[in-house]
């Protein structure tokens, strides 16, 4: 995947969690975005209904594995920059 289908991807689960009044600021909900991210298996058609899954399950000990890794890390830094990037219209 390219570095623009995966910011792509990326904006457009942020836009997802807004729909879904997901708090994206909640350290929960980031790694439940990346999650879904990460697995590249999931046609963009399905990120709603993937992250909403992901959402409500959040199994702790596969999150806390995921959290621990170089990959997990790298995307939870391109999200942060996205949210924080002037262009993004936070939904209160």
């Amino acid at each position: 995947m390219s570095f623009f289908e995966r910011q792509s991807r990326l904006r457009k689960l942020i836009s997802i969690s807004a729909l879904l009044e997901l708090n994206i600021d909640d350290d929960n909900v980031k790694s439940c975005v990346i999650a879904v991210f990460m697995c590249e298996d999931i046609h963009d058609n399905n990120l709603e209904f993937a992250l909403m899954a992901t959402y409500r399950a959040q199994p702790t000990v596969f999150t806390t594995a995921l959290r621990n890794t170089r990959e997990f890390q790298y995307i939870l830094n391109l999200l942060n920059f996205e949210i924080s990037s002037p262009n993004y219209e936070k939904v209160t």
